[in-house]
């Protein structure tokens, strides 16, 4: 069953360079996600949000353990105010092309 979720990330004040850096990079890293079906990063005022699509729970724990999150997480106190805020969504449908 697929996996729909929104993370919402919001960098502490003269971190949001090195913020969206790292974001970025789990962009990279979700791309060689088999299961990963969409994981979209996108910017609001005074944060990053993610819109995120797995194939299955089992998706969401090889994407949950890849290096590059497991390193913003270890470093969350000295990037993120208040750290990594995770929405579950239900996906009903949808349509798009982007690259």
């Amino acid at each position: 069953m697929t996996v729909a979720q929104i993370a919402y990330i919001r960098p502490k004040a003269g971190k949001e360079a090195e913020v969206e850096r790292v974001l970025r990079g789990l962009v990279d890293a979700a791309r060689q996600e088999e299961g990963t079906l969409l994981y979209l990063l996108n910017r609001r005022e005074d944060e990053f949000v993610f819109y995120e699509m797995f194939a299955d729970a089992d998706a969401l724990k090889v994407h949950s353990g890849n290096d590059a999150l497991r390193g913003l997480v270890a470093r969350a106190d000295q990037l993120l105010d208040g750290g990594i805020k995770v929405e579950k969504v239900t996906y009903l449908d949808g349509a798009g092309r982007f690259s």
